[in-house]
C-alpha cells in the first residue's frame, strides 16, 4: 500500500497529469507500473516502446543522438515530473535516437493503445501534451539554429540559461546555483562542441565573471548579463 502511495505521489507530480483526480491517478498507477533503470542505461526500445508515452517520475533522462563514430548530440534533457512521447524516437538523418538515464531513475510507461484511450477520456490531458511537444519542438529548433548561427561561447551562455530556467535554485546572496553537476563532456553534447571547446568557453565566462564554479556546480551571479552573452552571433 505504500508503495501505491508513493506511485500515486509521483504520478500527481506530473505536468500533464494535473487534472486528474486521484482516483483516476490511482487507477494509472495500476496500469503503469513503476519500473527502475540505472544511470548510464539506455531504455527506449522501438520495437516495446512505439508511439506510447513514458512518464518520468524521478531523476533525468537524456535524449541524443548518436553516429556510427560514436559522436553524441543531446537533444533534451528531461527531469522528473514531465513526460516523453516516444514516437518522436525516430532515426535523425542516419543518426540513431536513444534516451539514457542520467543517475537512478524511476519510470513509468503507458503503451499506445492505452495511451490513445487515455486521452480520449481526459482530453485536457491531450491538449496539455501537445502544448508541452510544441514548446520542446520550439527549443529544439532554436538550439539547432543556434549551433549554426554563434560561437560555442554564446551557444553555452544560451545553454546555461536554459538549464537554470528548468532546475536553477536561487542563492540566499541571489543569482542562481545550477545543482547537477554537468560534466564538460554533457555540456559539449548539448552545444554541439567537444570537450575542449566548452572548457575554454566556460574558463571565459569565468574570467569575465558570467559565472563562477562552485564544488563542480555552476553558479550564475547575474544571468540578465550572461544572456547578452548569448544573444551574440557570429
Amino acid at each position: 500500500m505504500a508503495q501505491e502511495e508513493r506511485l500515486v505521489k509521483l504520478l500527481s507530480l506530473v505536468d500533464v497529469l494535473e487534472p486528474l483526480s486521484e482516483g483516476e491517478l490511482r487507477d494509472l498507477a495500476q496500469r503503469c507500473p513503476a519500473f527502475s533503470v540505472w544511470g548510464g542505461e539506455d531504455f527506449y526500445s522501438p520495437e516495446r516502446h512505439d508511439s506510447g508515452l513514458f512518464l518520468i517520475l524521478e531523476g533525468r533522462v537524456r535524449v541524443y543522438l548518436s553516429d556510427s563514430a560514436g559522436t553524441e548530440v543531446t537533444l533534451d534533457q528531461l527531469a522528473s515530473g514531465t513526460v516523453l512521447w516516444a514516437r518522436r524516437l525516430e532515426a535523425v538523418e542516419g543518426h540513431a535516437v536513444h534516451v539514457q538515464a542520467v543517475g537512478p531513475t524511476v519510470l513509468a510507461f503507458m503503451g499506445r493503445d492505452d495511451l490513445e484511450r487515455f486521452v480520449l477520456n481526459k482530453p485536457e490531458v491531450g491538449l496539455r501534451m501537445m502544448d508541452l511537444l510544441a514548446r520542446r519542438l520550439g527549443s529544439t529548433n532554436e538550439r539547432m539554429a543556434e549551433i549554426a548561427r554563434k560561437e560555442v561561447f554564446s551557444r553555452l551562455a544560451s545553454q546555461l540559461l536554459r538549464l537554470l530556467k528548468g532546475e536553477g535554485v536561487v542563492g540566499r546572496q541571489g543569482g542562481q546555483t545550477l545543482p547537477t553537476a554537468y560534466t564538460h563532456e554533457e555540456l559539449g553534447a548539448m552545444v554541439g562542441a567537444n570537450r575542449v571547446a566548452v572548457t575554454r568557453a566556460l574558463g571565459r565566462l569565468q574570467d569575465e565573471g558570467m559565472v563562477e564554479v562552485r564544488r563542480r556546480r555552476i553558479h550564475v551571479g547575474n544571468p540578465e548579463a550572461l544572456r547578452g552573452i548569448a544573444e551574440r552571433r557570429r
